[in-house]
């Protein structure tokens, strides 16, 4: 039996459209907007020259803890008020967003952040489903490499430094009564890298500027899902007026406590 050309012509366009189709169906969009915010006055970049870069969730070591070659790397239309929407294949990724300190020149266009530039990461993995649109919303980059630190001691009143205390720095203010157990200090807690050493010295590495509330405390909670963030502080004496840092900035915090 023959067959028609124009029946095979027709048939070849329905395999492809249908294979178009299919390779559409297993996207999904990643839509946000990329700004940077003055510490300092305040005014709001829009970031119109970001690459997004996703890494495959179950892969080890995660991508925002060693900067891992990602598995995807994704050049939004660079629009002028910063927002941007990419196709993504459907998946669970490690994301991180980057601009840039100089763009064009010598500058490389990807590749692990240099001192300087513009980035945003966070450290749970986001879920890209196909035919649909995760939308993040704003998302304000931090100059790489710029880090907020507080770092200080906590000693008794007789100057004695105290080992092994945890330290706490929270964004709400603890109730003055029961020594901050009735709210545990807010639901946003970031603790200092290790417990004060011999001489009862501590750091907190914080990611954003802000005003903080530190506190200190001598047990871990053991409690599932506390680690820590539950116990209830010791708020001692000279415990510490809050603390406003800015992007790059350390400042030292002591405590006296008992």
């Amino acid at each position: 039996m023959k067959t028609k050309p124009w029946a095979v012509l027709s048939l070849c366009v329905l395999l492809t459209m249908f294979s178009a189709g299919l390779a559409e169906a297993a996207n999904g969009t990643l839509k946000y907007a990329f700004k940077y915010k003055d510490p300092t006055t305040g005014v709001e970049t829009n970031l119109s020259y970001g690459y997004v870069y996703l890494r495959d969730a179950a892969k080890s070591p995660p991508m925002e803890k060693f900067f891992s070659k990602a598995d995807y790397i994704l050049r939004p239309s660079n629009l002028s008020d910063g927002s941007a929407t990419v196709a993504v294949p459907a998946g669970k990724y490690f994301i991180r967003i980057l601009q840039r300190k100089v763009i064009g020149g010598s500058s490389r266009p990807y590749g692990p952040p240099d001192e300087g530039d513009l980035t945003w990461y966070q450290t749970s993995p986001i879920t890209i489903t196909a035919g649909s649109t995760l939308d993040l919303g704003t998302k304000y980059a931090t100059p790489f490499g710029s880090t907020i630190t507080i770092t200080g001691t906590i000693k008794n009143s007789s100057g004695a430094p105290l080992t092994g205390r945890y330290v706490r720095a929270q964004t709400e203010p603890c109730h003055t009564y029961s020594e901050g157990a009735i709210n545990q200090c807010g639901p946003v807690k970031f603790l200092a890298l290790q417990p004060t050493d011999s001489n009862g010295r501590y750091t907190i590495v914080l990611r954003n500027p802000g005003t903080y509330y530190l506190s200190t405390f001598s047990n871990w909670d053991t409690n599932p899902g506390c680690s820590g963030y539950c116990s209830a502080p010791i708020m001692g004496i000279g415990y510490p007026t809050p603390i406003t840092i800015q992007q790059g900035e350390t400042r030292t915090a002591d405590i006296v406590s008992y």
